[in-house]
């Protein structure tokens, strides 16, 4: 829950602003439905109230409370972005609006980062942070362990991976370029943890969508739809990673719902001044990855049991060996990317991979559950 990590996080950026040096406000946006969540008064809003009022050292946080009993994180965005407005009526093409979860945890080199990326690309309308799960992971059963990396691979593949092509060349070691290929043939995302958009854009385009569970979604797909591009910052987020399948079934039910609602999405978009072309091949390449996510680890999993059933022991281990070898070895270099941005070693990559090639085989439980479970409610993800 928030209330036990909300203190840590605010140290962690706290100091990160301060090493960093960069000119920084960091909001805390609580809400009044946690009060109909929790039998405590100690909510969220109580608990930063108090740790704000201890130290001056904190004078450049400010905590925000979402006054409706109901609504989504997006809300919340919006609530703190209205706030940020009223405050500053001259908005630059210098400030950026960053979002981050309870839980999150970044450096000062994110920040440092984000400022030279920032001086590179002549401040870019949208950066990116993206995600590596192992904050909890030594704590995580080994099943739930190869779901934080089957999780992690997700972000650095379809996120870091495909905007650093899009938008470099050569970025670790000579700087940045123009990508290697064109944009609209990638699958690239924001997410909603460890996204810079600037400002002035924000409020151009109005804030965050409000009609859909995963506002993050729906932004990836309003910016292709627009040749925005997504730039990756050169650093890693740690987050947490669900401790039971339960809860991981429930968050990714939540994801594959707005995911699978991209027709919608892209029925709303065309109606207002985008570019098609872009929009109708991400269209495609989001419904290739809801159908791959939905029914690809079954199929795996049929294949594998026909063959044994049918006693072709032979074709059979053939088949299981190359499944486990290929999948071992994609999250084995998800896990390195990780290493290579973080400068941290990271222990026993191979057998995590290995975990992750296991995870992968039940990980449609999510999409199953949204399809079997439609009039469910929003889940708000367990911290």
């Amino acid at each position: 829950m928030e209330q036990r990590i909300i203190s840590n996080t605010i140290d962690n950026f706290v100091k990160a602003i301060e090493e960093s040096k960069i000119k920084a406000q960091l909001l805390i946006v609580t809400t009044n439905k946690e009060k109909k969540l929790i039998d405590s008064d100690d909510t969220t809003y109580e608990v930063v109230k108090k740790k704000l009022a201890t130290s001056s050292k904190y004078k450049n946080v400010k905590l925000l409370n979402y006054p409706a009993y109901s609504g989504m994180m997006a809300h919340q965005l919006n609530f703190a972005l209205q706030a940020i407005i009223k405050n500053n009526k001259n908005v630059d093409k210098k400030s950026y609006f960053a979002v981050y979860n309870a839980d999150s945890n970044i450096t000062k080199q994110t920040l440092i980062n984000m400022c030279k990326l920032c001086q590179t690309k002549s401040f870019p309308l949208i950066m990116q942070e993206y995600a590596a799960f192992f904050k909890n992971l030594k704590s995580l059963s080994p099943l739930m362990k190869g779901f934080a990396i089957f999780q992690t691979n997700f972000e650095f593949t379809n996120g870091f991976t495909n905007g650093f092509t899009n938008g470099f060349t050569n970025g670790f070691t000579n700087g940045f370029t123009n990508g290697i290929l064109f944009s609209k043939f990638l699958r690239n995302h924001v997410v909603g943890h460890g996204l810079f958009i600037r400002l002035d854009y924000l409020q151009k385009i109005r804030g965050f969508t409000t009609d859909y569970w995963c506002e993050d979604i729906y932004l990836s797909f309003f910016l292709r739809s627009h040749d925005v591009k997504i730039y990756p910052i050169f650093a890693v987020e740690y987050g947490e990673s669900p401790k039971n399948l339960k809860i991981l079934m429930k968050q990714n039910a939540t994801w594959f719902k707005t995911l699978f609602e991209n027709g919608k999405i892209y029925s709303d978009l065309v109606k207002k001044h985008i570019d098609r072309t872009s929009a109708f091949s991400y269209l495609i390449n989001q419904y290739r990855g809801a159908f791959a996510w939905l029914f690809l680890p079954t199929l795996y999993l049929a294949i594998i049991f026909y063959l044994f059933l049918l006693g072709n022991w032979q074709l059979g281990i053939i088949f299981l060996f190359s499944y486990i070898a290929t999948t071992t070895i994609r999250y084995w270099l998800s896990n390195r990317i990780v290493e290579l941005l973080s400068h941290n070693t990271m222990q026993s990559k191979l057998y995590l991979a290995f975990l992750a090639s296991f995870a992968y085989l039940i990980s449609n439980i999510g999409p199953l559950y949204s399809l079997l479970n439609p009039k469910r409610k929003k889940y708000k993800t367990e911290r």
